[in-house]
């Protein structure tokens, strides 16, 4: 990817290799919140959806999640995923239906971390995970500096 595109960017060009666009995520009424998740999206896009009868695909949703996290952590410095460094990274593994785990991931390289997620991944049989830099202190599932997301249907991708 291009080091020169905005994180939500980034995310957008996802969306559309999902088969998602600008318009899955300018029709969402959603409002994404401070305290929101990728995940916590996720779930209220789903609701949105079952109030209006329409459906889309998980990989769409969650994409749509993401550039929508990332548009706002964009316009609130104190959410901006920059921050991210090497080492101490977490992976969370999004097992549907608004679950998610955290683990600690040993390997302090984010190549060597992306594998050992991978295998994590796919030992609980999820189609998402993210890595995140913890920031603030805090150690719940969505909290933090995203630094990769990963989606079965495309792979790695930031």
């Amino acid at each position: 990817m291009n080091p020169t595109q905005s994180s939500s960017e980034q995310f957008m060009q996802n969306l559309k290799s999902v088969g998602g666009s600008e318009s899955d995520v300018n029709d969402a009424a959603y409002v994404v919140r401070d305290q929101d998740t990728v995940e916590s999206v996720v779930s209220g896009l789903r609701i949105e959806q079952q109030q209006h009868g329409t459906t889309k695909e998980p990989a769409v949703l969650h994409a749509v999640a993401e550039v929508m996290v990332s548009r706002r952590d964009e316009h609130d410095p104190a959410h901006h995923a920059g921050a991210s460094q090497e080492g101490a990274y977490q992976l969370d593994i999004h097992l549907g239906a608004g679950h998610s785990t955290r683990e600690i991931i040993p390997e302090k390289d984010i190549e060597d971390a992306k594998i050992w997620a991978r295998e994590r991944i796919d030992a609980q049989g999820a189609e998402f995970g993210a890595i995140y830099f913890p920031a603030g202190g805090e150690g719940a599932p969505g909290t933090g500096a995203l630094v990769s997301s990963y989606n079965r249907s495309v792979g790695w991708y930031r």
